[in-house]
């Protein structure tokens, strides 16, 4: 006869059943199941649950108050909820999952924009240089003499040779701009506040750093100092997301406005990038500038905490457009991927059993929505990437079609010459061939590529046609009403329920787009109050 070994659990469990006093269930346990449809919920119950889904606090003791006096938890106090800030942040919280707009990793700056210190002995004073600017300034990467500078008759900066073979300047005091309070030693070359060299050279660029005429800027400007002035316009710009949700759900605007509008929010450190320091990027460009022809607001480097709406132009389509968004998904096809998987729940995924192998005597065609194993996702996704084909990769940059054509002559001409291409042709228009189907490109936007001729239009129609299409057939409404409720439920929403989504998408679509209006639908439900 077989013996049974019972768990130090069950133990317990049988002791505690044979003691008197203790109470124990009459019925089964029904922890994790939810409630038969039709039963009761209880008001404090569904209270406590609303407060921390609604505003993620318990309710206060006046809540409790409240749903003393009416018996249940009056459609008002869900109103107020819906309304308060918490909500909001408890929302944007979620898109956060959904958009990754954390983009500190992202860095604006040319190395040859930051500026070192040093500290001399016998003074213990500092003298602020950039490092990688002194060989061509000094002939080494040396900082400057600890004197202050002097100029000649003409107006040069003076230096003395050093035994070494360097040439070196003083420094001269500034007020940096992002510490007004004080003043720093600067080496006189980095220092120079020149807008414009003798050569006509823009100081604010990347050409600047070759002219010996031009240094950081006033308040050196176009330069930056330690991690806070590296950081400060990366984090506005993820910030930059948040508050265009938050807004809208405060507002209880139209929820399309997200993807669609055209108002953005800036803050002390980011006009200050926007202004001064988008012309010396590094790997990722903010060029050609879509903010160039605004009026930037007033605010100073120190107005972190100061935030102001800025009207941008057509062309913006709300986040989709942002440079938080740009800058995380810096490809056209991940921009699209991110759309379509997180708000028309149509992630691109590899056919079943994989993608197929390939006969190695073909070569593959670089158009992948002709690729065998590609095809099955680039043929959707190659089109939706068309939409911010007017957008720059690597960048958040803007190519307006007067100044870059979808097809340039002259990019044509010398792609298919011995003439040189410009820069500028080599950087945005097909220039070189890999396979001879690329050269029917030549002179094409990069961006343009392979596009079918049914999608010429994407480019100028920007995200925002793409957003607007996704709501006439369902699909947006459906994903935007079952992340939503997959979200409130805490566990996915299952195939049972699809009939439901549907109807949450109704009410979405028929509130005029109020997010708030899908999230009380959601959370009054028979659905959501099954599991509370």
């Amino acid at each position: 006869m077989s013996s049974r070994r019972f768990s130090p659990v069950i133990g317990l469990l049988l002791m505690a059943l044979a003691l008197p006093g203790v109470a124990v269930a009459d019925g089964p346990v029904n922890e994790g199941i939810c409630e038969p449809e039709g039963k009761e919920i209880d008001p404090y119950r569904q209270l406590r649950a609303l407060s921390l889904q609604l505003r993620g606090v318990v309710p206060s003791l006046e809540d409790y108050a409240v749903v003393d006096m009416y018996g249940e938890v009056p459609s008002d106090l869900i109103d107020e909820w819906l309304g308060s800030d918490a909500f909001a942040d408890r929302v944007v919280r979620l898109h956060r999952d959904l958009l990754w707009n954390n983009i500190q990793n992202v860095n604006l700056f040319s190395a040859r924009s930051g500026l070192t210190r040093t500290r001399t002995a016998s003074t213990a004073e500092y003298r602020y240089y950039r490092r990688q600017q002194g060989i061509r300034y000094r002939g080494d990467l040396v900082p400057c003499l600890d004197q202050p500078a002097e100029w000649d008759s003409e107006g040069n900066i003076v230096t003395y040779s050093q035994p070494d073979g360097t040439n070196l300047e003083g420094w001269v005091q500034v007020t940096p701009y992002w510490d007004k309070t004080s003043t720093i030693n600067v080496c006189a070359f980095d220092a120079q506040d020149t807008l414009v060299s003798p050569a006509g050279v823009d100081c604010a660029s990347n050409d600047g750093y070759e002219d010996l005429s031009c240094g950081c800027g006033p308040d050196l400007a176009w330069c930056r100092y330690g991690v806070d002035t590296r950081n400060a316009p990366v984090e506005a710009m993820s910030q930059d997301v948040d508050r265009r949700i938050k807004d809208n759900i405060t507002t209880d605007a139209s929820y399309i406005d997200i993807f669609t509008g055209n108002v953005a929010w800036v803050n002390g450190p980011l006009v200050h990038y926007l202004k001064y320091q988008t012309g010396i990027p590094a790997n990722v460009r903010l060029t050609p500038d879509p903010y160039d022809d605004l009026e930037l607001p007033e605010l100073a480097w120190e107005d972190t905490d100061t935030w102001l709406p800025l009207e941008l132009g057509p062309e913006h389509a709300g986040i989709l457009t942002s440079p938080g968004f740009l800058l995380r998904f810096q490809t056209n096809r991940a921009r699209a991927n991110r759309f379509y998987s997180a708000f028309m729940c149509q992630p691109f995924q590899p056919p079943d059993g994989g993608i197929p192998a390939t006969d190695p005597e073909i070569v593959p065609s670089l158009d992948l929505q002709l690729r065998d194993g590609c095809k099955y996702c680039h043929a959707l996704l190659e089109p939706a990437a068309s939409h911010w084909a007017r957008w720059t990769e690597s960048g958040a940059g803007f190519l307006e079609e007067d100044g870059f054509p979808a097809f340039n002559d002259d990019c044509e001409r010398c792609a298919t010459s011995d003439e040189v291409c410009s820069q500028e042709c080599n950087r945005y228009y097909v220039t070189s061939a890999v396979t001879a189907e690329e050269t029917e490109w030549f002179g094409w936007l990069k961006s343009y590529e392979f596009r079918r001729a049914e999608h010429m239009s994407f480019p100028a129609e920007g995200p925002s046609r793409l957003v607007l299409q996704s709501t006439v057939d369902a699909r947006f409404p459906e994903c935007v009403a079952g992340t939503a409720a997959t979200w409130l439920l805490g566990r996915p929403v299952g195939p049972e329920e699809q009939e439901w989504i549907e109807e949450l998408a109704m009410t979405f679509t028929s509130s005029g787009w109020s997010y708030r209006e899908l999230v009380r639908a959601i959370v009054t439900s028979d659905t959501w109050g099954r599991v509370q």
